[in-house]
């Protein structure tokens, strides 16, 4: 049986999650990058840092959510593809370069970041 995980916003930013009875609350970096999940006693859980295109530097902790670069404005990382996801389209980050078409395509580059 697959574990429900419930999202918890606050003016569209992701603050909160219950993943099967686990609470975890989301500590965000100025751009909106998750740097740390806390448990509901406030203690640390996990903390992470990142490479300039999104890729997690390094991750300590056992906590697995796809909330984190740029995570609290709702990006995602989709583990299986190594995308991430950008509202509207995905970001190949070892490519640094987007696998769809920019929405203001022709006037703007079709692919770039």
């Amino acid at each position: 049986m697959a574990m429900s995980v419930v999202y918890t916003t606050i003016n569209g930013m992701i603050v909160h999650e219950n993943r099967g009875g686990v609470e975890s609350f989301y500590a965000p970096a100025t751009m909106g990058s998750t740097v740390a999940l806390l448990n509901s006693s406030g203690v640390v859980t996990d903390t992470y840092s990142y490479w300039p295109y999104g890729e997690i530097r390094s991750h300590v902790g056992s906590s697995q959510t796809p909330f984190t670069f740029l995570g609290m404005i709702g990006y995602y990382t989709d583990v299986v593809g190594n995308f991430i996801y950008v509202r509207a389209r995905y970001l190949r980050q070892a490519l640094t370069r987007w696998q769809t078409v920019d929405g203001l395509w022709p006037r703007e580059t079709a692919y770039s970041y």
